[in-house]
């Protein structure tokens, strides 16, 4: 069965959208994983999980699934019964919680690409369709973050899901962002601050006033 990765997620309620990387069993409860190629602070991976977390609950209790919610690859855009949305690392970024401003373009470029290339690997590894060694001899500069990740999965006990039955009430369902560090070696970040979702919402709130004030959000910039 194909496991619960790269998963769309969208709150009708409250009008955003994202992607949720992983979401499994560890440590005898369910659990949502986040990876990142930097410092998950410098995006607020505590926010962000707890958007995408919030939202799959929403989901769930209307009787959504992640087919109602289309997405463009391309230029990362979401739509909801042709509506865009903003995505949650837009409403991040526009709260100033995510600013590269102050990073020069070429390192900019370069992180973004590597987050991407990285989150497409371990997709495709996460299904069984990732040819390891191949892409560790033609992405030598990408192989060890991917390697963090399998060490992560070797190590841990973390077990991908295939279904929300087996992650049990999504209520109960853990936090983490697992960092894939240059050294091959994943660094975990648990969150439990039970009022995460609620201050992602105010920021969330923020915009959608700045947009009724000022206009649109559409024109930023979204990361990965």
């Amino acid at each position: 069965m194909t496991p619960l990765c790269e998963i769309r997620v969208f709150s009708r309620r409250h009008r955003f959208a994202g992607t949720l990387d992983v979401l499994g069993v560890w440590r005898g409860a369910g659990a949502l994983a986040d990876y990142k190629t930097g410092d998950p602070r410098d995006v607020a991976a505590d926010l962000q999980t707890a958007a995408y977390l919030g939202a799959l609950l929403e989901m769930q209790a209307n009787g959504d699934t992640p087919d109602k919610i289309a997405f463009e690859d391309l230029t990362h855009r979401y739509f909801l019964d042709g509506e865009r949305l903003p995505s949650v690392t837009q409403i991040l970024q526009a709260s100033g919680l995510i600013d590269f401003s102050k990073i020069p373009g070429p390192i900019l470029l370069g992180a973004k690409a590597r987050g991407t290339a990285v989150h497409k690997a371990l997709h495709y590894y996460n299904e069984g369709d990732l040819d390891v060694e191949a892409f560790c001899l033609d992405f030598p500069e990408y192989a060890p973050y991917v390697q963090a990740w399998l060490t992560f999965r070797a190590e841990s006990g973390f077990v991908l899901a295939t279904s929300l039955e087996q992650i049990g009430t999504l209520a109960h369902v853990k936090r983490y962002s697992v960092r894939l560090k240059r050294d091959a070696r994943p660094v975990v970040e648990p969150y439990e601050n039970p009022r995460d979702y609620a201050e992602f919402l105010a920021l969330n709130t923020a915009l959608q006033i700045r947009e009724r004030r000022k206009g649109s959000w559409i024109d930023l910039a979204d990361v990965a």
